[in-house]
């Protein structure tokens, strides 16, 4: 019994070390975390439910549910104009190092015509 105590003593040791510490990588405090925020999201549907009732919880999730949606598409919205901005700018960075090119070599002819 001494043992797991000590485990017991141990793991809440590491966790308040963890939490001064501020250790953003820490998986201790990413389950932490992740616990909290699940009491708290338990808690708010049990005030939901006691002040409207089932109807409330159950508008509570949809609204939940459909901000969910709008982020992840707000993120994929992102990224497509993210990429469609990078295959423009590459468009152009390749249409004008063809032209540079093109340029240089009428140049690079003429430069040559003009030694002999």
């Amino acid at each position: 019994m001494g043992k797991d105590l000590n485990k017991v003593f141990d793991f809440i040791d590491g966790t308040k070390e963890a939490q001064k510490t501020g250790n953003k990588n820490d998986p201790l405090s990413d389950y932490i975390a992740y616990e909290k925020a699940k009491d708290m999201e338990k808690e708010l549907e049990r005030i939901i439910f006691d002040t409207r009732g089932s109807k409330g919880v159950a508008m509570f999730k949809r609204m939940r549910t459909q901000a969910t949606e709008r982020d992840r598409q707000s993120k994929y919205a992102a990224i497509k104009r993210r990429n469609q901005i990078m295959n423009g700018l590459s468009v152009v960075f390749g249409v004008i190092l063809f032209v540079g090119g093109i340029v240089g070599m009428i140049f690079l002819a003429k430069y040559l015509q003009e030694l002999q």
